[in-house]
């Protein structure tokens, strides 16, 4: 038989990773394209169609490509087709975007918020049983998690569970870009830490900020703020296991396990504190690409 791919996508703010997956599941051709490229052209989706398409016609010409998998850092609905909103790469929201691109391309398209291509690659690389619950937690400019119970991703009535990033801190009005006020993530994320950066050490490179000045209180704080979402959820749903993840969790000087520390101490005793599993993910900056594959070649039964 003749090899397939998914032409896997992830999407980010900044940039946006193109690759060819086959069933081994190594990601192939992996190219790197500007977002602002993209959302700043006026028509978001006929210029992210028609990189698509660019990318299709240099580096899988004469293969067979069984779909197209875009994970997207937005708030998918419940069929998976619309965008109900993407503040990090704006333009693409509100419409049928399968629908759109399908069209314009003459291949399967499926879309996904981020998280769940994320988790489905850790799943598959840490050899993760799925027949309990298992949860991923990702830190980058927000917070995206993800949920499978069973082996399914767990989506909820309307598509929108597992937005653990807009938690409320109370007696706060700090404004999220979601719309409301005071969510976690704005304390917690890449957004935060810039800004603690600006605040405190201005004269630093934001990578660095962990390997100088970790053991300083508003670095502590920071942490503290991340363990919250985390333990919340391992309390909600006694998950198997945890996975933690994301570019802040791969900065160099990162305190792992003052994070562990910090999500046991806020998580219920004696269960599920006791034997809750904590598993740190590594940065593959392909995990996104791999993901959308894996689950694409579930749901096409291969």
């Amino acid at each position: 038989m003749e090899k397939e791919y998914i032409l896997g996508m992830d999407i980010g703010g900044t940039n946006f990773r193109l690759g060819l997956v086959d069933q081994s599941y190594c990601a192939r051709e992996v190219k790197v394209f500007s977002s602002a490229s993209v959302y700043g052209s006026g028509n978001t989706v006929e210029q992210f169609a028609a990189c698509i398409r660019r990318y299709l016609d240099t580096y899988a010409d004469g293969k067979r490509i069984a779909a197209i998998g875009i994970g997207c850092p937005s708030v998918v609905d419940a069929q998976r087709r619309r965008l109900y909103s993407s503040t990090n790469f704006p333009g693409l929201e509100d419409i049928d975007l399968v629908e759109e691109l399908e069209k314009r391309l003459n291949y399967k398209v499926y879309i996904e918020h981020d998280a769940y291509y994320l988790l489905a690659s850790d799943i598959r690389k840490y050899g993760l049983d799925t027949a309990g619950t298992i949860i991923g937690c990702y830190f980058g400019t927000g917070l995206g998690a993800a949920m499978y119970i069973g082996g399914k991703p767990y989506i909820g009535k309307n598509g929108t569970a597992c937005e653990l990033g807009h938690l409320p801190v109370p007696m706060n009005d700090y404004p999220c870009s979601c719309g409301n006020q005071g969510c976690i993530e704005m304390f917690s994320c890449g957004k935060a830490l810039e800004r603690i950066g600006k605040t405190y050490y201005p004269e630093d490179f934001i990578g660095d900020l962990f390997a100088l000045h970790a053991e300083e209180p508003v670095l502590r704080d920071f942490v503290e703020y991340m363990s919250v979402p985390v333990a919340a959820m391992a309390n909600i749903m006694d998950p198997h296991h945890m996975i933690l993840g994301g570019g802040l969790l791969q900065m160099k000087g990162f305190p792992r396990e003052y994070l562990r520390e910090r999500v046991l101490a806020h998580t219920r005793k004696p269960y599920p504190a006791a034997n809750l599993d904590l598993i740190f993910a590594d940065g593959e900056a392909e995990k996104g690409i791999v993901g959308a594959a894996i689950r694409i070649f579930e749901e096409l039964g291969r």
